[in-house]
């Protein structure tokens, strides 16, 4: 969804509509990460221990706090939240600092720390090498969006362009965390 709005808007010169688009696109590119996270704690605690409900109730808390803390941003001058420069997104210190702590806080650091949980806990040599795969896919996925926030801060052109060719490498690292937890174990 966060890929679609930024494709939309990317070719849109109305500041108001960009800014819209842009706050959804972050909303969603954050959002991503706790599904990841939650399927980390069904394989660590099963469904038993953490139940659907359980399940929810993170997803809709972490949904509404990054709603929410977003917004103030998004209602700010320029240069102290989020505005339009050029038709395209600028991030001010404050925004990048709250966008990347959020989620490094609330979402990649919890699943950094469940997927070592998870690799420490499984004996053989084959599943702890599939799920090395799925980590190394999940943290190179997670590069990509601190990447373009961070090119939103910087604003410069060749930054912009070195990060849209990295960018490219999110079907590697999706095929590492298909192959990691997606492909059937073989005997």
């Amino acid at each position: 969804m966060a890929s679609i709005l930024n494709m939309i808007y990317a070719t849109l010169d109305n500041t108001t509509i960009i800014l819209n688009l842009n706050y959804f696109t972050n909303f969603f590119t954050c959002f991503g990460a706790i599904f990841v996270l939650v399927v980390n704690m069904v394989i660590l605690e099963s469904t038993i221990i953490f139940s659907i409900k359980r399940q929810n109730r993170y997803i809709i808390l972490y949904g509404l706090l990054l709603l929410i803390g977003m917004i103030p941003f998004y209602l700010l001058e320029e240069g102290w939240g989020v505005w339009v420069d050029n038709n395209y997104p600028r991030f001010s210190p404050l925004f990048l600092i709250f966008i990347i702590g959020f989620t490094a806080s609330f979402a990649v650091i919890p699943i950094i720390y469940t997927s070592l949980k998870i690799y420490k806990s499984f004996e053989t040599k084959a599943l702890k090498k599939k799920w090395l795969f799925y980590f190394i896919g999940s943290l190179g996925a997670f590069s990509i969006p601190y990447l373009i926030w961070i090119n939103n801060y910087v604003f410069n052109d060749n930054f912009r362009l070195i990060v849209g060719i990295y960018a490219i490498s999110v079907i590697l690292w999706g095929y590492l965390m298909y192959y990691g937890i997606g492909f059937k174990l073989k005997q």
